[in-house]
């Protein structure tokens, strides 16, 4: 990031676009745990605002967690909580096919470029090449409801176009690239509209949004696609199905109480 715009107009304040803006960076691997973020100085000249501001908006983001001192006071990430949620790979093709039949998707962003947090711990080959990065926006009816974010490694990606991307949903470029998608790992959550997906959105920087991230692999057990999705809720439903052996058959055994002496 070298400027980003943030003005009153976008209907939230300037530190709160701020944090949303670092925020996202560190929820999608921009800045890895341990790494510093920019610093107060460098912030102000890439929002063009004040110091105050910045530390308005790095204050929210040590109070939610995100960030911690470093070595040589360097504001740093802290590690993430929180496991990914494991679901039937039948509700995860059944959502793609959902959404893909009755939306338009339009890619805005497409290249390749160095692998990092997350996608490069879990994508196959994401270490030793870039990979394929591609950002669209699926509509319905001319509404835009859904932001998605996907890498993909470079030997897949380069298997298809960006306009390909546009008409074939990414799970049957996979396929057509010889990756058979046979397991996912899902991570569901919510998110505040940042001042780039809020325009991309048409919402107001700040609106909650759904926040639904999912790790592909395939027979062999490569991760061959990590795709953020952020979506209006208002626009989207998720569905899962649960299969009986995700099911505990029987509670936790709970120790004896100890009977006390007389």
């Amino acid at each position: 990031m070298s400027s980003i715009t943030v003005t009153r107009d976008m209907g939230a304040p300037l530190h709160h676009q701020i944090y949303l803006v670092l925020a996202d960076g560190i929820s999608s691997g921009r800045y890895a745990v341990g790494d510093p973020l920019p610093t107060e100085e460098e912030l102000t000249r890439m929002f063009g605002v004040s110091r105050i501001t910045v530390r308005r908006a790095m204050s929210s983001l040590h109070g939610a967690g995100l960030v911690e001192r470093g070595a040589g006071r360097r504001t740093v990430v802290r590690p993430k909580l929180g496991r990914p949620l494991r679901m039937p790979m039948t509700s995860v093709i059944e959502n793609i096919v959902s959404y893909g039949a009755t939306t338009v998707a339009r890619v805005i962003e497409f290249g390749y470029v160095p692998a990092r947090g997350f996608a490069r711990e879990r994508l196959w080959d994401a270490i030793d090449r870039p990979v394929q990065r591609a950002v669209r926006v699926r509509s319905q009816d001319g509404v835009p409801i859904m932001h998605l974010t996907s890498w993909v490694p470079a030997a897949l990606g380069e298997t298809f176009t960006a306009q390909e991307l546009n008409r074939i949903p990414m799970f049957q470029l996979l396929a057509r690239a010889g990756a058979e998608i046979c397991a996912a790992e899902q991570l569901a959550s919510a998110a505040l509209a940042d001042p780039l997906v809020a325009s991309r959105l048409g919402v107001k920087v700040g609106a909650a949004l759904i926040d639904h991230r999912t790790l592909m692999i395939d027979r062999t057990g490569r991760g061959v696609e990590y795709i953020e999705m952020l979506a209006v809720p208002e626009h989207l439903k998720l569905r899962f199905k649960m299969q009986a052996e995700d099911i505990p058959s029987k509670p936790a055994a709970s120790k004896p109480a100890r009977r006390k002496k007389r």
